[in-house]
């Protein structure tokens, strides 16, 4: 999981490199202290953080209480991130659609892990699948939103 995670990572990492706005590469000239990285970034750290400490949740095979917390934080994670990434760089309505469907995935993970305990070994595969399509698209979703983010950079100066 952590070599996935790692290769996409990197993947989205090159691509924004290459692939970097003129704007955005000019508000950075211009002022260092504008948002156009350090927003994205940080919706980048809102995911990857409690992903981690999720993980160290989830890694307790002992405990399902604890494996149940550790999706609590990590679709929180994934939830936040899009908004965090947005609203930093000014981008409202951005935020709320990116954010919302984030959001909307991260609760349907949460209900779908209400309704099947994913973590009973006795659940078979097919009653864990909509918990697991739902934690995959959540977490695509929340990149999509951050490496938007990165992509749009903020508005144009003077602009709403």
């Amino acid at each position: 999981m952590i070599r996935v995670l790692a290769s996409v990572l990197a993947i989205a990492l090159l691509m924004l490199e290459s692939q970097a706005p003129a704007h955005a590469q000019a508000v950075l000239t211009d002022s260092p202290s504008e948002p156009a990285v350090w927003g994205p970034t940080a919706g980048a750290l809102t995911a990857l953080i409690p992903l981690g400490v999720g993980g160290v949740l989830l890694a307790n095979d002992r405990r399902p209480a604890l494996q149940h917390a550790g999706i609590y934080v990590v679709t929180a994670g994934f939830a936040l991130a899009p908004w965090v990434s947005h609203l930093s760089i000014r981008r409202w309505q951005r935020a709320v659609v990116f954010g919302l469907v984030s959001l909307a995935l991260s609760a349907g993970t949460v209900t779908a892990m209400a309704i099947t305990d994913p973590f009973d070994p006795e659940v078979g595969n097919r009653r864990r699948l909509a918990f697991g399509t739902l934690f995959t698209t959540a977490f695509f979703s929340s990149a999509v939103g951050i490496v938007d983010g990165y992509l749009v950079g903020p508005p144009a100066r003077g602009t709403p």
